[in-house]
């Protein structure tokens, strides 16, 4: 193909293609602009504080798999990534680098920011995600008419991330270390599950009326702390939220994430009027302890940050005025 028949070629967009890529999953959809036409795909995590190379793998499985579906070409695609990790800038030009030249263009987003896109169809809001991490992002006017966002939080796991999954699982863990320093074995229903759940290395489903029975030692808590990623963490907390009603512990560590919560809610907003919408997989569950103060400026979330993604590839469709 001739040099001037490919800038042709990339000049006319037929699909924009969204991820959402987080610390537990990613998710992919690719639009046809001329019939609406969708295909997703999902796969595993993509946060740009994780690996980089399964980073790379997880996008392009995701990015093959659409396009395959739809049956068109990668010059003919205007991609927009929503990924979490994206304080990390090198990793965000590599990646960028990377994939500069298969679409027609590539913009790659936080994903707090294609969150608070998503939430409010690209209007003034104040999001709060609650996922395997925890991060708040505010649009709101300014003088000038422009739309200017504020990042609040999204550190990552090792700082910050209170209110997320991960950290939901991590201070489950730490109850469990504290108890079997201090009795020498988990001795609360929250801690013997977590305990069940180290000791079941090879992921088979653990009995719940033998959970009491399982025995850890020191070696099988540090074994598994040896490799333990956000998305370990996070797959603990289930058994956080299970226990909360039967479990002083558990009861506990939700009491300190609803605060937590609470707190990230109040820096997003900060002396603004905004509406807040909650995205994640933690919301619904959170949303319903929340106080009665908080809830009353609280609105339903009109799409997710998969959605928001979108919406800004098709902002960047006009921005550039690609033909399609």
């Amino acid at each position: 193909m001739a040099l001037a028949d490919k800038k042709q070629a990339r000049e006319k967009v037929n699909y924009i293609l969204g991820i959402d890529g987080g610390g537990s999953k990613t998710i992919a959809r690719l639009i046809n602009l001329t019939t609406q036409k969708q295909w997703q795909a999902t796969s595993g995590p993509s946060s740009l504080s994780s690996d980089f190379s399964a980073v790379e793998s997880v996008l392009n499985t995701l990015i093959n798999d659409v396009v395959g579906q739809a049956g068109c070409q990668l010059h003919e695609v205007l991609a927009v990534f929503g990924l979490a990790g994206t304080s990390n800038r090198l990793a965000v030009a590599k990646l960028k680098k990377l994939f500069a030249h298969c679409f027609a263009a590539i913009e790659i987003y936080s994903d707090a920011s294609t969150s608070a896109f998503g939430a409010n169809n690209g209007g003034e809001v104040a999001v709060v995600a609650l996922g395997t991490g925890s991060v708040g992002m505010r649009l709101q006017f300014n003088a000038q008419g422009e739309l200017t966002s504020q990042l609040v939080g999204g550190w990552g796991f090792l700082i910050d991330d209170e209110g997320g999954g991960a950290k939901l699982g991590y201070h489950s863990v730490q109850a469990l270390v504290e108890e079997f320093q201090h009795f020498g074995f988990a001795n609360s229903q929250l801690t013997q599950a977590v305990a069940a759940f180290i000791n079941a290395k090879d992921g088979t489903k653990v009995d719940n009326s033998k959970i009491a029975s399982f025995a850890i030692t020191r070696q099988d808590i540090t074994a598994w702390l040896a490799s333990a990623k956000p998305v370990d963490f996070a797959q603990l907390s289930p058994l956080v939220t299970k226990h909360q009603d039967s479990c002083p512990v558990a009861k506990k560590i939700i009491a300190n994430h609803v605060a937590s919560v609470e707190a990230l809610i109040t820096a997003t907003r900060a002396d603004t009027t905004l509406p807040v919408a909650l995205l994640g997989g933690l919301a619904p569950f959170t949303q319903q302890l929340l106080s009665a103060a908080t809830k009353r400026f609280l609105i339903s979330p009109k799409g997710d940050a998969l959605d928001g993604a979108c919406l800004l590839a098709h902002n960047s469709m006009k921005k550039n005025k690609f033909a399609t």
